[in-house]
């Protein structure tokens, strides 16, 4: 079975339009990054003014595809059996996401929920309603890896003994900066990881421009998962090297990546090794759900 990790129905942004009718990725800097690979020649780390501003456009119209028949076609167009499929609120709730879910058992929702009043009642009901894990996004929902919130929701939702995926890079997801990007870098999670050693946390993209973050991180605790989305063959290969073949997880971040790249990197990495291949494409993360 192939199981996709982390992709997205609804549009997580603000300012981008839903367009359930534009079926094709992009094909500017995004589509050669994919290409390459995720092997960028050019720079190292975030990319400069403009390829960063371009990159935030191109990410803003593949979201805009977001939806249950586009995921369902590229699943199908890809070999991949299920996908996890991940809410950020308050674009979008657990209810939403259960609710495009319904009927569709390819599909297997996460909850998120936002530091309003009732939260804790929201992430109960969703969970008792089939989510399977928790979505968390301090950039998008600009909440500091550093907020109190972030320790309450944890505690709240370990008993689950379910994953927590969480984003994890500096990213910009808007042409003009917002200034949020810096709650994504990754060293700044180690405090929440450290409080809860007894709950899967998943990094989502494994750091992105700065994979050694995550690396080290996953060498210091053995609750720390990382999940391959934009990251090159010779990142991969370090993560199964630095966390074993049981902590490393193949995700595409759909619509934002098209699943094809990141599934063709996460079979090189097995190297032919058919029960490694089997882990990383989806063994591992049905395991944590299960």
């Amino acid at each position: 079975m192939v199981f996709d990790a982390h992709a997205h129905l609804e549009t997580p942004i603000y300012g981008v339009t839903p367009d359930p009718g534009r079926r094709g990725m992009t094909r500017l800097l995004m589509w050669n990054y994919e290409l390459l690979g995720f092997r960028n020649p050019l720079w190292k780390g975030e990319p400069p003014g403009p390829a960063r501003a371009l990159i935030a456009l191109e990410n803003q119209l593949r979201l805009s595809m977001g939806c249950r028949e586009n995921l369902l076609r590229f699943m199908d167009r890809n070999g991949i059996d299920k996908s996890v499929v991940l809410p950020i609120a308050p674009f979008s709730s657990s209810q939403d996401y259960l609710q495009a879910c319904a009927g569709e058992p390819r599909l297997v929702p996460f909850a998120c929920v936002c530091p309003a009043p009732g939260w804790e009642r929201d992430l109960g009901e969703a969970m008792e309603q089939g989510c399977r894990g928790l979505k968390v996004h301090p950039i998008l929902q600009r909440i500091a890896p550093e907020d109190r919130f972030f320790f309450d929701l944890l505690e709240e939702f370990a008993p689950y003994r379910k994953p927590v995926l969480i984003h994890a890079g500096e990213f910009d997801y808007y042409i003009v900066r917002d200034g949020f990007a810096a709650f994504g870098d990754t060293s700044r999670y180690e405090r929440l990881i450290r409080a809860f050693p007894e709950v899967p946390i998943i990094l989502g993209h494994m750091g992105l421009y700065y994979p050694e973050k995550a690396l080290r991180l996953a060498e210091r605790y053995e609750n720390v998962f990382l999940e391959t989305s934009f990251q090159p063959l010779k990142v991969v290969r370090e993560a199964l090297r630095v966390a074993g073949r049981e902590r490393v997880i193949f995700g595409s971040d759909w619509p934002e990546s098209d699943p094809r790249y990141a599934l063709r990197i996460a079979r090189k990495a097995a190297r032919g090794d058919g029960e490694l291949e089997r882990r990383l494409t989806g063994g591992n993360i049905a395991a944590l759900l299960d």
